[in-house]
């Protein structure tokens, strides 16, 4: 083989490795994504989710190819916290929105799930009216 013949097989050899292991590398999910890809299929399959089989599946491997693209990360608690606490941006007056924060931040019934349509925080405001004045007796 003559010189430059050599130097093109080397280049073309390399450049198709490369391509090989990146495509490998692409191709190889995070590993507990994929296992969450296994269980989220199991449970399509089994007609355990909220979902019609088709879109359980589909959702499914598009998260798979999410995570697989870095588009799907779990933020933290500290960033579900701001989260919610940007949702009680809705109430006008400030006393709605201060019940909204303190459901949030504090100690309040917890009820429900994600899975089941929403998860349902509750608190109790104890408001002491008072009594209204009686006319004095004739």
């Amino acid at each position: 083989m003559p010189m430059s013949s050599l130097r093109r097989f080397s280049a073309l050899a390399a450049t198709a490795l490369l391509a090989a292991a990146a495509a490998t590398a692409h191709a190889a999910p995070d590993e507990s994504a994929r296992a969450r890809y296994e269980r989220d299929r199991q449970a399509c399959l089994s007609g355990n989710t909220q979902q019609s089989q088709a879109v359980c599946l589909q959702e499914a491997g598009a998260a798979l190819e999410s995570s697989r693209t870095g588009q799907l990360t779990n933020p933290g608690a500290q960033a579900e916290q701001s989260n919610a606490v940007d949702r009680c941006a809705v109430f006008k007056t400030p006393e709605e929105r201060s019940a909204c924060l303190d459901r949030v931040k504090g100690p309040s019934a917890v009820s429900g799930s994600p899975a089941a349509g929403g998860v349902l925080r509750e608190s109790t405001t104890t408001t002491i009216v008072p009594a209204p004045a009686t006319p004095p007796a004739r």
